[in-house]
């Protein structure tokens, strides 16, 4: 059987190939899917692109991947959950037909449902809504808070919405007025699109003075981080949402001294904190997490389809790497649809 895929072939150097892949013999735990959509990584997959993130199974050439909607084509005889024909995410990778491994006790080796009726471009965005939901479920959050979001990208927009439906006030941070008005049709109604100089100044102006009661940072940036704290109030709380690539210098000790005379707390807000199925001693699961997901996006109570700049031919995936890397403002969120 032929597969078209994606490949990384070396820093910012993309191709799309056509390989065979055995099909007939799936080891018990394999299943071989045929995908609908799959979405690209801003964050993940630009870094692996760019060079910033390697390791030993990222070293180029690589295949890439994140997020895929498919369905079961075939299926190894220890899947017993599912049925020929089901449609299910997976953290898959950017190609048309794969065999995937199902059934270990972490995320990336696992399926979630997905509803028969949801259209598989939005339902796509569930994998990143899964990272950006990480932050209001660890949050300490009463209705009526104020919630600073520091960038409004794909994660931050989704954290951003997310904090809205728990009652919250929500201002989102971005010095991209496009991204700030993005943040606004998806009911973000308070957006700054000011210079870092002056994000602070502004946040403590919408708040008088006090400062939000919690700060999210969800660009990954040692310089968003320090903004964060000079803009929560004391007691409050810091989310560290995005993963940290960049390299900083300077002296940080004013930071920590402010964390620790103004009580402030500061928690990671990576994803795999939470269980794979639910259990009675958690809240969270990335099962449940998934679940409600679909739900919001069927509801339209989560706007997703509003962040999808592009959805694109397999072909068309060298271009898009190259609009996300280089033309942000444009490239918000690419989809490949493999239909």
């Amino acid at each position: 059987m032929e597969s078209t895929y994606v490949l990384f072939n070396g820093p910012m150097q993309v191709s799309v190939e056509t390989e065979s892949i055995d099909n007939e013999n799936l080891a018990s735990n394999m299943a071989l899917i045929r995908s609908e959509c799959s979405i690209i990584s801003t964050g993940t997959e630009l870094a692996r692109l760019k060079g910033m993130e390697i390791s030993d199974s990222d070293a180029f050439p690589c295949e890439p991947g994140y997020g895929v909607i498919g369905r079961i084509e075939a299926l190894g005889a220890d899947i017993s959950e599912y049925n020929v024909g089901d449609r299910v995410f997976f953290a898959g990778k950017h190609r048309d037909i794969q065999i995937f491994e199902h059934g270990n006790d972490h995320q990336w080796a696992h399926f979630f449902p997905v509803p028969h009726d949801l259209d598989p471009v939005d339902a796509c965005m569930a994998c990143m809504a899964q990272i950006a939901v990480t932050a209001p479920h660890i949050s300490d959050i009463q209705a009526g808070d104020t919630v600073a979001v520091f960038g409004l990208g794909l994660v931050g927009n989704l954290a951003a919405q997310f904090y809205r439906l728990l009652g919250a006030r929500v201002i989102g941070v971005d010095p991209v007025g496009t991204r700030c008005e993005l943040a606004k049709n998806c009911g973000i109604s308070e957006t700054l699109d000011v210079s870092p100089d002056k994000q602070v100044e502004a946040i403590k102006s919408l708040t008088q003075q006090d400062g939000a009661d919690i700060c999210v940072d969800a660009v990954g940036h040692t310089a968003v981080i320090k903004q964060c704290v000079e803009s929560t109030k004391k007691m409050g709380q810091i989310l560290l949402l995005g993963t940290p690539r960049a390299d900083f210098e300077g002296n940080i000790t004013e930071y920590f001294h402010r964390i620790h005379s103004n009580a402030i707390t500061v928690r990671g807000a990576h994803m795999w904190q939470f269980p794979l199925i639910d259990e009675t001693h958690t809240s969270h699961s990335v099962e449940r997490n998934f679940a409600r997901i679909f739900q919001l996006i069927q509801s339209g109570d989560l706007k997703v389809r509003e962040l999808i700049s592009h959805v694109i031919k397999p072909e068309e995936a060298p271009r898009a790497y190259q609009g996300l890397a280089e033309e942000p403002e444009t490239y918000t969120s690419v989809v490949i649809d493999w239909r």
